[in-house]
């Protein structure tokens, strides 16, 4: 199969022509007609970007179609002329990325040298596609108020788009995306038509300054084939671009303590008001190298910010009380040159970078010496080349490297000791690591068209992308330090339920090579319905690694072998020859249907299989370090949920000699391996779709959309950690096996997830001084998973014997809101003002409700509720009001708090002299100081048995690390000329 797809990557490139390349462009494309309705041919149709000089042309077939194909996103005049007729002009049609702009022409004779203008609008409808999801364009990006200036922020604009933290802390202060259930691990990531995906954690790789984005497409459902590895949606972003014109910017913007409100955990603390400074400022330069034939463009962003984070041990530890310093710091670079070869030659050169560095695990109940450092280095060179040939034929090549560096370091080497309360002090146990990646990508597309009678007929699209990955290496010598202690109660002379010690030097290299090629056909059945079908196929070679070297992964294929796990579905892979997954086909099919043939109504409905690739620690990361056979992992684990007990039966205590415990408690061997064992037939996860769909133009350049998005997620990293103590029994499930250390996390490709959500939603485009985008979403996400798609949950099982349970399908737990609504506006008001406020509300998320307390005796503290909670609010005296739902049957029974943020941007633009002007600026995130408690405890018992006093308290608000802020204020300015 390998050979079968690079061969059609040569042959991609080798045809050399196409019609409907979308990665990084759009295409202008319609039928032209004289006054009585017949074909025109012959017709002579130019389109020519405004501010660059770039021009394509091309001519009316005998049905009077004509295909102007790959041009780059920006503002074109489109001219078509032939003897006999007057010559027809539509000027300002905007072209957006990923576009089919349909602009068909009538023509009548001529009575001299007549011409007939129009002022082009661009259609807000697509009447030839059936994705679902919209475009973000370089106005809104620049007038809305997106917190830290991170462009995906203008994603929420999107009918059905959340936002969130990437649930990594590797990117703990990048936002992330969040569609279909998923929390932005499942969304494709797209720059100039480059991959920009973390392949260890999934998610964005490479941020960009937002003075360099043009705009993006974000299909949030219905896809077409020439878009591969994503089971949630694809983010297609394109950057800017020099011009004809000489224009570059600058702008300055401040934060401090001044213009911010205290924090609800400064208020609980009891501390004033801490210092906050953010500058964060940039600039960019763009202009002609040769007038109409090359240009350059260069952008750059600086963020600085010193905030600051209190913590709160809640008593145990009052010398470890105070407030401890956030610092962040991002550099942001890109520079880019394209060149107009000739009208049918297009190239692209773009380089960027980015560096960061933040605290790693900030939390108000963990202690300094807990937290990290992580920093992050990023490159990217992109090049891109369009080739157009006769018949409107295309060809779309890409290369791209890519480069990526993280390094999280220890604040502290000292014993670990957690406690029920979520209080923890000593070594993060999740440091020091690190991550490396470089990724080399080529990819092809190649499309041409066939037209039938009256106007009707295919373009067909045939392409293939090869990413070759040598280096994705990881490592994670994490508590490696000293011991690391689970208390049961909050006290540090408090009994303990679990000891344990890692040793070894973990780490691994996961090389990888993605292959995917595939096929697509936009069939117009008629003038009014267009299919959209394709079929795509997708390898990776690297997931099937030689674990040959990890003893537990041996123990576990001879058992297999003999037939210890018959009947047991987690384990029906074991004992089987390592394979990749080659199984990846993907239907795809779609239909659009104009209503009535003016573009005003039209349904759109399709059905889809959607294959990602796995990112690697959702599934043999872990399995990995093993299968080096140098070993690293737990050295020691005791673990007993009622207490360790001594050789004297006396209970042990944290500072006790860890020789002294006793000999029937579990102690690990000496081979330091970690838990993790992956299948040998790992496969990649992937998603059916089904989405239908209407959009109603209410009047002139406003629309009305709603869609029904059902999504089934199959074959989702799963590591479920078993061979726990059968219920009531202090025997083992797999007894007989003689597994190091005993709790095996087998890493399979079992998950499963579920979305079904309804949008609707209001968008006008900026007419008479007015912008806006309002829309509403209705919906449910479950899995086994965590979270749909795209999540992990390893400690949620509640019968080890079966694992596959109803029970184990529960609400998503980062990404399950009920509700979410956005509503952004931008007004041109009077005296030059513009005023653009956006808010977001999202109902509150689910939280796991247990007893708190190991009842069914298999040595974790998981058991689930009987009863259902929420959190209802806090009361002036600081205790939280608690309702009850109902019965508690699923994992992530309860509910914690909704969210709400309104932030607000006023600005006024002064002209300077020339082209050159000032804008004004001031903006104020969550205006009205929402809360927006987070974190809660689902516990409703201590391990004791005492009631939890913290049941469903938040530990974080509103300005704590990695939540939204509190009000803050921001002033600042940009200059453009």
């Amino acid at each position: 199969m390998k050979r079968i797809i690079l061969t059609a990557l040569v042959l991609a490139g080798a045809f050399a022509n196409n019609a409907a390349a979308q990665q990084t462009t759009g295409n202008i494309s319609g039928r032209i007609v004289d006054a009585q309705g017949s074909a025109v041919p012959g017709v002579t149709v130019t389109a020519r970007n405004t501010q660059t000089g770039f021009e394509r042309s091309d001519v009316s077939d005998a049905e009077g179609l004509y295909r102007l194909t790959a041009l780059p996103v920006g503002t074109y005049d489109l001219a078509a002329a032939i003897t006999g007729f007057s010559r027809f002009e539509s000027k300002a049609l905007v072209l957006n990325v990923g576009q089919n702009m349909a602009v068909d022409i009538s023509l009548s004779v001529a009575n001299l040298s007549e011409t007939i203008t129009v002022t082009g609008e661009t259609p807000q409808i697509e009447t030839t596609s059936s994705s679902v999801g919209g475009v973000v364009d370089v106005a809104r990006i620049e007038s809305l108020p997106l917190n830290g200036r991170q462009f995906a922020n203008a994603a929420v604009t999107i009918p059905g788009v959340g936002l969130g933290f990437h649930s990594d802390p590797t990117k703990s202060t990048q936002f992330s995306p969040q569609i279909a259930g998923g929390n932005g691990r499942n969304v494709n990531y797209q720059i100039d038509g480059g991959d920009n995906n973390d392949d260890t954690v999934g998610g964005l790789l490479q941020l960009f300054p937002l003075e360099a984005i043009q705009e993006f497409n974000f299909v949030t459902s219905r896809y077409k084939a020439e878009y591969g590895r994503s089971n949630g949606g694809v983010m297609n972003i394109v950057t800017k671009s020099g011009t004809n014109n000489l224009r570059g910017s600058w702008f300055t913007m401040l934060r401090d303590k001044s213009l911010n409100a205290i924090t609800e955990s400064e208020k609980l603390a009891e501390v004033e008001k801490q210092d906050y400074r953010r500058w964060q400022y940039g600039g960019s330069a763009g202009g002609p190298i040769m007038m109409n034939r090359a240009h350059f463009f260069g952008a750059f962003e600086r963020t600085q910010q010193d905030t600051f984070q209190v913590v709160d041990t809640l008593g145990l530890f009052p010398n470890e009380d105070g407030v401890f310093t956030t610092p962040y710091r991002e550099n942001l670079m890109t520079g880019k040159i394209t060149a107009n070869l000739n009208p049918s030659n297009y190239l692209a050169v773009r380089y960027g970078r980015n560096t960061n560095s933040q605290p790693y695990g900030a939390d108000p109940q963990t202690v300094f010496s807990g937290w990290g450092e992580s920093s992050n280095t990023f490159n990217s060179i992109n090049v891109n080349h369009n080739l157009v040939l006769a018949g409107s034929k295309l060809n779309e090549f890409i290369f791209q490297y890519a480069d990526f560096a993280n390094a999280i370091t220890a604040n502290s080497l000292d014993p670990q000791i957690s406690f029920p309360n979520g209080v923890s002090i000593g070594q993060n146990t999740n440091t020091p690591q690190q991550t490396q990646q470089k990724k080399w990508q080529f990819r092809n597309d190649f499309s041409w068209s066939m037209s039938g009678m009256g106007g009707l007929g295919h373009d067909f699209k045939v392409g293939a992308n090869f990413i070759n990955q040598p280096k994705l290496f990881i490592t994670f010598n994490t508590g490696t330090g000293d011991y690391a202690y689970s208390l049961i109660t909050d006290d540090i002379s408090g009994p303990v339920s679990l000891v344990t010690r890692n040793g070894g030097a973990a780490e691994a290299n996961i090389p990888n090579k993605q292959f995917g090629a595939y096929f697509q056909d936009d069939w117009r059945l008629n003038d009014r319905l267009t299919l959209n079908l394709g079929v795509r196929y997708d390898l990776i070679d690297g997931y099937a690694i030689d674990q040959a070297k990890n003893p537990n992964f041996v123990l576990i294929q001879d058992a297999a072998r003999a037939g210890r796990f018959v009947g047991q579905q987690a384990f029906r892979e074991f004992g089987l020859e390592s394979k990749e997954d080659t199984n990846n086909w993907q239907g795809r099919a779609g239909l659009a249907w104009d209503m009535r043939g003016d573009g005003n109504d039209v349904v759109r409905a399709g059905y889809g299989r959607y294959y990602d690739v796995g990112y690697t620690n959702a599934n043999i990361l872990f399995a990995a370090i093993n299968a080096t056979g140098i070993g690293a992992g737990q050295v020691f684990s005791v673990r007993n949920t009622t207490g360790i007990l001594k050789s004297d039966g006396t209970l042990f205590r944290v500072g006790d000699d860890i020789s002294t415990i006793a000999s029937q408690n579990e102690a690990g061997g000496a081979l330091p391996l970690n838990s993790h064992i992956a299948s040998p037939r790992i496969r990649q996860p992937y998603s059916d779709q089904f989405s239908i769909g209407w959009s109603h133009q209410l009047m002139e350049g406003t629309v009305f959309d709603v869609d029904y998005i059902h999504s089934e997620g199959r074959d989702l990293g799963w590591r479920i950690a078993l061979n726990q103590r059968n219920p009531g029994s202090s025997s083992r499930q797999f007894a007989d096996i003689p597994f190091s250390p005993a709790n095996i996390t087998i890493d399979i490709s079992d998950g499963k997830s579920k979305y079904d959500g309804i949008n609707l939603g209001v968008r006008r485009r900026m007419s008479r001084g007015l912008q806006f985008s309002a829309w509403y979403s209705l919906s449910k996400a479950t899995s086994t998973t965590g979270n749909a798609s795209d999540e992990l949950n390893i400690q949620n099982i509640q019968n080890h014997l079966d694992p596959y349970a109803d029970v184990q399908i529960g609400p998503s737990g980062r990404t399950d809101a009920r509700h979410k609504t956005t509503i952004s506006v931008v007004w041109q008001a009077p005296f030059g003002f513009t005023v653009s406020p956006i808010y977001r509300f999202r109902s509150a998320l689910p939280v796991n409700i247990t007893q708190g307390r190991d009842l069914n005796g298999n040595g974790v503290n998981n058991d689930l509720s009987d009863t259902a909670y929420a959190f209802d609010g806090l009361n002036d005296d600081g205790t939280v009001n608690i309702k009850e739902l109902g019965p508690c049957e699923t994992i992530n029974c309860g509910r914690g708090a909704s969210q709400s943020q309104m932030n607000l941007r006023i600005s006024k633009g002064f002209r300077l002299f020339g082209t050159a002007r000032v804008e004004a600026i001031g903006e104020i995130f969550n205006v009205f100081n929402a809360r927006n408690p987070n974190v809660f405890s689902g516990a409703r018992f201590l391990a004791t048995g005492a009631p939890n006093p913290n049941f469903l308290r938040p530990r974080e608000y509103a300005g704590d690390f990695q939540n939204p802020e509190q009000r803050v204020g921001q002033i600042g300015f940009r200059f453009t000329f």
